[in-house]
C-alpha cells in the first residue's frame, strides 16, 4: 500500500533537490487498512526501503522510498513523495505539464515528449541543474542518456497520459463544479461547455475521442477559474485534489493511496499532501 509523504515535509522536486534529499519522512501513526483488515492504530515500524527512479525534465535520479511494516498484521507501507506519481517513473510535475499541453494548444506526442525531454524547456522555478543533489547524480545522468530509451518519455507514454485524463474528464468536470461551488464561485462565469474546443480534436479518429480531448479542454478551463491560474493549472490542480476536494483523489492515476481509503471507509485519516 501506498501513503504518500505530507506536502509540508516536501513540497515539489525542486524543494527536495534544495534540501539534498534529506527529508524527514515520518512513520505512518497507523496501520490505513480498513479495519476489518486490521486497523491497528499503533504506530507502525520502519522496515528498509527500496530504490525508485525519478525523470525529472530529462534528467533522472534515483531515490530511497522508505518502507514500514504493521506489527499486528504484518504488511508493509511504502512512503513515496507528493509529487511522485506511483508506479510511474516520471514526476507528476512532468506528467502534468504534458496533459495541460495538449489540453490547451495544438500539439503531438512527440512534440511533447521533446520538450519534456530536455532541462532548457522547464520553467527557471522548476530548474534543479544548480542543486547539490543533481550534481551528485550527474555522472548517472550521463549514462542514463546512452541507454535505448533514456530519460525520454516516448511519444506512446505522453499519449497514455493524456488518455487516461480524457477518460476521466467526465468525472473531473464534475468535481470541479462542485469544487467551485463549495468556494462561493458562479458557474456562470465558465464559459459555455460548447465554445471550447481541443485544438487537437480534428486528429481524434472517433468521434467519442474527439469529445473527450474537448471535454478535456473545459477541464482545464475549469481548472484555471477554480485555481485563479493561467497557465498549466493540472500540476496545482491535483495537489488541490488530493488535499481539499470533497473526494480524495489523483488525477494522474487511479492507483488509491492509504489517505484515499482512510476517507472512502470514513477512518481517522491522516494529513496528507
Amino acid at each position: 500500500m501506498i501513503v504518500a509523504v505530507e506536502r509540508k515535509a516536501c513540497d515539489s522536486f525542486r524543494q527536495f533537490c534544495e534540501m539534498n534529499g534529506e527529508v524527514e519522512v515520518e512513520r505512518p501513526s497507523h496501520c490505513p487498512r480498513p479495519k476489518e483488515e486490521c486497523g491497528s492504530l499503533r504506530p507502525m515500524r520502519r522496515n528498509g526501503s527500496y530504490p525508485k527512479q525519478v525523470i525529472y525534465w530529462g534528467l533522472l535520479f534515483v531515490l530511497a522510498i522508505l518502507r514500514f511494516r504493521c506489527g499486528r498484521c504484518g504488511r508493509t507501507v511504502s512512503r513515496p513523495y507528493s509529487w511522485l506519481v506511483p508506479y510511474k517513473r516520471f514526476s507528476a510535475e512532468v506528467i502534468a505539464t504534458a496533459i495541460d499541453e495538449y489540453a490547451s494548444s495544438e500539439s503531438s506526442y512527440r512534440e511533447l515528449s521533446d520538450s519534456l525531454s530536455e532541462a532548457e524547456f522547464v520553467e527557471e522555478q522548476d530548474d534543479v541543474r544548480q542543486s547539490k543533489l543533481f550534481v551528485q547524480q550527474k555522472e548517472s545522468l550521463s549514462e542514463a542518456r546512452t541507454k535505448k530509451d533514456g530519460s525520454r518519455p516516448s511519444h506512446t507514454t505522453v499519449f497514455r497520459w493524456v488518455e487516461y485524463a480524457c477518460r476521466q474528464a467526465e468525472s473531473s468536470i464534475q468535481q470541479l463544479q462542485k469544487e467551485l461551488i463549495r468556494r462561493g464561485k458562479d458557474l456562470k462565469q465558465l464559459p459555455p461547455e460548447s465554445a471550447i474546443e481541443n485544438a487537437n480534436t480534428y486528429k481524434a479518429r472517433s468521434k467519442t475521442k474527439a469529445e473527450e480531448l474537448d471535454r478535456l479542454a473545459f477541464a482545464t478551463v475549469a481548472a484555471r477559474g477554480l485555481l485563479d491560474e493561467g497557465k498549466r493549472p493540472w500540476r496545482k490542480l491535483r495537489t488541490y485534489f488530493l488535499a481539499k476536494a470533497e473526494f480524495c483523489k489523483d488525477l494522474l492515476t487511479s492507483t488509491p493511496t492509504g489517505c484515499q481509503l482512510h476517507r472512502l471507509c470514513n477512518l481517522r485519516s491522516a494529513e496528507v499532501f
